[in-house]
C-alpha cells in the first residue's frame, strides 16, 4: 500500500489484503464525481441549486447535534437558524451573540451555534488551499460551545469516552497530536482519494478527543471541509439508521487501526447526496414535508436513550442466560399523558409493558414504562420529567391485572429507574442503597445484576399462570 500517500505520517496504514477494497472505493469515488457534476448542472438548471445546498446544510447540522442528543428536531433546527436572532448571529458571523441565545434557548442554541460553525468552517479553511491549523479547530470549538468556559480550550484534564472501551490521549500528549494532525492536513490537503483522508482526519481527531465536550461534532465539521476541499459534498450520517455503524466504524478505528469502515460509510453519506441531488424536486418535496411533520424532539431523544439501555441491558443478561424480550412501545401521546399525570393517579391506561425478562425455566420479569415517580418529579423540571421503568411479576390467575408491582425484597431492593436524556445519559436506579446515578452501561450491568439474583432465587410464579410464551410471538409479529 505503498502507493497511498495520504497514510504517510498518519496513525494508520493498510495491509495489502486492503488493495481490493481500495480499488472499489476509487471506482465508485469516481462515478460519484460524475454523477456530482451532472447532477450540480442538472439543479442548476432549475434554478434549486442553492435551496438544495441550504436544505443539505440544515440536514447536516441536525443530524450531527441528533448523534449527541443535542439540538432541537429537524423543523426546530431549520426554524432556528431562520429566526431573527439566528439570522443575527449568521448575518455577520457574530459569535459574540451567542452566550445571549444560550442563556434563551439551549436547543436552538445547538443549531444556531453549529451552523456558525460551519460556516466558519468554510471561510478558515474550505477554500482547498490548506488543511488545517490547530487554531482553526479551536475557534470552531470556541463557537461550537459559545458560554461554556471550556470553550476553544483543550482538556486540563484526562478523560474517558461513555460506553467505549478507547482512552483519548492524556492531557501531556494533546498539544503534540493536535500539532501532527494539523501538519498531516496541511500536506495532504489536496488527494485522489478524498474520502480516506476525510476518515483519517475524523477518525484521528477523535481518537486524540482533545476537548471536553463537542468532540463529535467538531470532527464532522473537520471531515466536511475535508470533502469540501476536493469538491465532495459533506458526509451527513443519520442518527436514526446510521448511528450504530458510525459507532462501529469509530470502534474499530480507534481498537485496531482499521480506517476502512469509516471510509465506506463516508463514502455511502457522498453517494447518497448525489442520489438525491440527482431529483432535486423530490428531495425539496421530501425536506419540506419532514420539516412540516413537527415531533416531539424530547420524545424521539428519550426513545433512543430507552432503546440503548435495554440494548446494553440485553447484552448483560445474556451473560447469566437470561433473555430479554422488546415488547410495547411509548407513543408520544402516551409519553406526553405520563409526564402530567400524577403518580397516585396512574392507571392502566398510562402504563406501557416494555418488555419481558425470562429464564429457560419460564420464570418472567415484566418491565414496564409508568409515570414518573416522585423522585424525578422533585429533580427535573416539567419539560425534563421521563417515566419511570418499575419491575412486576406474574399475578395470579383470574387478577383483573396479570401482573403485580415488586416489592423490594422481591428484587433485591430494586424498585425502579428511570433513563433521564442529557449530554451524557443518566441512568437513576432506586434500590436498596437509595437512587444512585449510572451512565448507561454501568446501570445496566448493576440492573441485570440483580435481576440475576432475583431468577437464582426461585420467585415463584402459580403454577397456572397464563405465561407470555403464549402472547409474545403475536406480539413479536408471529401468527395471530
Amino acid at each position: 500500500m505503498s502507493e497511498l500517500l495520504v497514510l504517510k505520517d498518519s496513525p494508520y496504514s493498510l495491509p495489502d489484503e486492503a488493495e481490493s477494497s481500495i480499488f472499489e472505493m476509487r471506482s465508485r469515488l469516481r462515478r460519484a464525481r460524475v454523477g456530482l457534476q451532472d447532477a450540480v448542472e442538472q439543479a442548476r438548471r432549475l434554478g434549486l441549486i442553492r435551496e438544495i445546498e441550504r436544505a443539505h446544510a440544515y440536514w447536516a447540522v441536525f443530524e450531527s447535534n441528533r448523534i449527541e442528543f443535542e439540538g432541537p428536531d429537524l423543523a426546530g433546527t431549520v426554524e432556528a437558524i431562520e429566526s431573527a436572532r439566528g439570522q443575527d448571529v449568521l448575518r455577520e458571523l457574530n459569535i459574540n451573540l451567542l452566550p445571549d441565545v444560550l442563556k434563551q434557548d439551549r436547543r436552538a442554541f445547538a443549531a444556531i451555534g453549529l451552523e456558525t460553525a460551519r460556516l466558519l468552517a468554510g471561510r478558515y479553511i474550505g477554500d482547498g488551499s490548506r488543511g488545517f491549523a490547530q487554531i482553526d479547530i479551536r475557534s470552531l470549538h470556541s463557537v461550537l460551545m459559545a458560554g461554556s468556559w471550556f470553550a476553544g480550550a483543550y482538556r486540563s484534564f484526562d478523560a474517558g469516552i461513555a460506553d467505549s472501551e478507547h482512552r483519548p490521549f492524556p492531557t501531556y500528549q494533546i498539544d503534540s497530536a493536535m500539532a501532527d494532525l494539523a501538519d498531516w492536513s496541511q500536506r495532504n490537503h489536496h488527494h485522489e482519494d478524498a474520502v480516506l483522508r476525510a476518515a483519517i482526519g475524523h477518525a484521528w481527531f477523535t481518537h486524540v478527543h482533545p476537548f471536553q465536550d463537542g468532540n463529535g461534532r467538531v470532527a464532522r465539521l473537520l471531515t466536511n471541509v475535508l470533502l469540501g476541499q476536493d469538491g465532495l459534498p459533506p458526509a451527513i450520517v443519520k442518527a436514526s439508521s446510521q448511528r450504530s455503524q458510525y459507532i462501529a466504524a469509530l470502534a474499530h478505528s480507534d481498537e485496531g487501526g482499521d480506517i476502512m469502515p469509516l471510509t465506506g460509510l463516508f463514502l455511502d453519506t457522498v453517494e447518497r447526496y448525489v442520489d438525491e441531488l440527482k431529483r432535486p424536486r423530490t428531495f425539496r418535496r421530501l425536506f419540506a414535508e419532514l420539516v412540516a411533520r413537527r415531533g416531539d424532539n424530547y420524545f424521539a431523544w428519550y426513545q433512543d436513550c430507552v432503546t440503548d439501555f435495554m440494548t446494553r441491558l440485553q447484552g448483560e443478561l445474556s451473560l447469566y442466560g437470561l433473555n430479554l424480550e422488546p415488547l410495547d412501545a411509548l407513543t408520544p401521546e402516551v409519553f406526553d399523558q405520563m409526564r402530567k399525570s400524577a403518580p397516585n393517579l396512574a392507571r392502566d391506561g398510562t402504563s406501557v409493558l416494555t418488555a419481558l425478562v425470562r429464564d429457560q425455566t419460564g420464570q418472567e420479569i415484566a418491565l414496564y414504562q409508568r409515570v414518573p415517580p416522585l423522585e424525578a418529579r422533585n429533580r427535573f423540571r416539567p419539560d425534563e420529567r421521563v417515566p419511570g421503568i418499575a419491575f412486576a411479576l406474574p399475578n395470579d390467575p383470574f387478577s383483573l391485572s396479570p401482573y403485580r408491582r415488586t416489592t423490594r425484597a422481591d428484587l433485591e431492593g430494586l424498585s425502579e429507574i428511570w433513563v433521564q436524556p442529557d449530554r451524557t445519559v443518566q441512568v437513576y436506579v432506586d434500590d436498596a442503597g437509595g437512587v444512585t446515578a449510572f451512565g448507561v452501561a454501568g446501570a445496566a450491568a448493576r440492573v441485570a445484576g440483580r435481576l440475576r439474583v432475583a431468577f437464582a432465587r426461585r420467585f415463584r410464579t402459580p403454577s397456572n399462570y397464563f405465561g407470555s410464551a403464549r402472547w409474545l410471538p403475536k406480539i413479536n409479529g408471529g401468527p395471530g
